[in-house]
């Protein structure tokens, strides 16, 4: 209690001129206050009820701000913040070169550190992290280490993905080599899948529900059920063989293994006709043994009818990618028939590059505009739904829904306030709508995880912002010293022009 009256102390209390739950009941209180008593919501509800019972060691008051759930990003790679815009529409990007041969501990320490800046600026509180698998590392756990340390200094969520390359697909040469520069020169290691599959194994045991919970770990196998090469013919194409079908099958049992033991998610990667392949290529008993509610599919652009029915029956979730490349050559994933079947779908951004941003606000109307084209009709993908596929509905995907997604009492205090004083958001009326269309990552005023205020009023408070910037120049220009981008820099005759002459 407090001396002067009989309200119930808290931690924080927050008052704002509408807070937007996303409960079961899509409740919204315009003005609304939610209570926060160590890193849990205690209550939550409209203004006038919740200051009349609760008393806040610290109070703010935002009148005419939006306060709701923190963004969850369901899949993001580790790395592609340091390497933003090396990207040409005709070479790609250099993401394996610099990863494998251009980066050490520290490298992945500042990655880490800038993306959960990033992150913690444009609302998103959990966010997916895929750091081993590919393209990225896990030939040492030392990179893991300093990545899932930097997390835990800047008070984000983070659901840290650690695993091998893929088998088939070469984004490596084979057999697989990368760079350790720790003692100041560069040593070529050599490394294997089942190197990897240990590494992983000591990530999780040292790291899963670490933090306070704030960090967990998943095994990230590229492409847990192959690529159908009849859709992927010059994408990442490969043929089969049946002692490809065969190890495809021991890698798939052996991940279902590991995650089964450990009791963490698979992340992986999936488009057109992949499930119906595997289904195929490996048999569906087979399938349905690797197959639960543990996977979780990244992309799923194109899903045929028979890829969802068989996610329909053994459980995954699907997070599409509404910017992904692609969604060029397949379509958006058919958000519809998932759920329709029963299936566990999102949107997420697939990370800080080559063309991407950690703002999942902008993710929500591109799906909406994408899916009314693919089905020409503007109401399957409506603005409420659209903003529960990146707060709850992310959650579920990754198994975190009971905890975070939502405001309820007993949740986890992760919440952003959105600062509506601006032009482009006013008036400040239908709250979901204004989200869903007009709302970015730069409107987010404070945020809350765990119940800690990790920025105030525009202010990173965990750590120094200045200094993770100039971290994070300082080793991205030493990784560009050691592996050469500057063809990813050129500019041709046609850079600046159309296509036709």
């Amino acid at each position: 209690m407090t001396a002067s009256d009989n309200r119930t102390q808290v931690d924080l209390l927050v008052k704002a001129g509408h807070v937007m739950t996303v409960d079961g009941s899509n409740r919204i209180f315009s003005p609304g206050a939610i209570a926060v008593q160590g890193d849990r919501i205690a209550e939550v509800g409209p203004a006038a009820e919740i200051t009349t019972k609760y008393a806040g060691k610290r109070t703010l008051d935002y009148p005419t701000d939006i306060l709701m759930p923190g963004l969850v990003d369901a899949y993001a790679h580790a790395g592609h913040g340091m390497i933003k815009a090396l990207f040409t529409t005709r070479k790609g990007w250099p993401a394996s070169q610099v990863y494998f041969n251009g980066t050490t501990p520290e490298w992945w320490r500042a990655d880490a550190l800038l993306t959960a800046v990033e992150r913690i600026r444009f609302g998103v509180t959990c966010g997916n992290s895929i750091l081993g698998a590919t393209p990225a590392r896990a030939d040492d756990p030392v990179y893991a280490d300093e990545h899932a340390k930097a997390v835990e200094e800047a008070g984000v969520r983070d659901v840290l993905g650690v695993g091998p390359p893929d088998p088939f697909l070469g984004h490596i040469p084979f057999p697989w080599r990368s760079t350790d520069w720790r003692s100041g020169k560069p040593v070529t290691v050599e490394f294997t899948y089942d190197d990897c599959m240990r590494v992983s194994e000591d990530v999780v045991r040292r790291w899963h529900r670490g933090a306070n919970g704030r960090i967990h770990v998943c095994l990230a196998i590229p492409y847990l059920c192959g690529m159908n090469p009849r859709f992927m013919a010059g994408h990442h194409h490969h043929l089969y063989s049946k002692d490809d079908v065969a190890t495809l099958r021991a890698k798939g049992e052996e991940a279902r293994d590991f995650a089964e033991r450990l009791d963490v998610l698979i992340h992986t990667h999936g488009t057109r006709g992949t499930i119906e392949f595997a289904a195929d290529k490996l048999g569906s008993s087979a399938l349905d043994k690797i197959l639960s509610k543990r996977v979780v599919f990244a992309h799923g652009h194109g899903f045929t009818l028979r890829d969802v029915a068989i996610l329909a029956r053994t459980g995954p979730s699907v997070v599409w990618v509404p910017f992904g490349a692609w969604g060029i050559k397949f379509g958006p994933a058919p958000i519809p028939e998932l759920e329709h079947a029963g299936v566990r779908a999102c949107v997420a951004t697939d990370g800080a590059a080559p063309f991407h941003i950690s703002d999942l606000f902008v993710d929500i109307h591109r799906a909406m505009f994408l899916l009314a084209e693919k089905y020409m009709d503007a109401t399957v993908l409506q603005e409420g739904h659209g903003v529960r596929l990146v707060t709850i509905e992310a959650a579920r995907c990754l198994g975190l829904d009971d905890e975070i997604g939502s405001l309820e009492k007993g949740k986890k205090a992760d919440f952003i306030l959105i600062d509506t004083n601006k032009p482009h958001l006013v008036p400040t009326l239908a709250i979901p709508q204004l989200v869903a269309y007009y709302v970015r990552g730069n409107d987010v005023r404070t945020t809350v995880i765990d119940g800690k205020v990790v920025m105030d009023d525009g202010r990173v408070t965990t750590v120094n912002e200045q200094d993770v910037l100039n971290l994070a120049r300082e080793e991205a220009a030493k990784s560009f010293e050691r592996v050469d981008v500057r063809t990813y820099q050129e500019m041709p005759e046609d850079f600046w022009r159309g296509w036709w002459p």
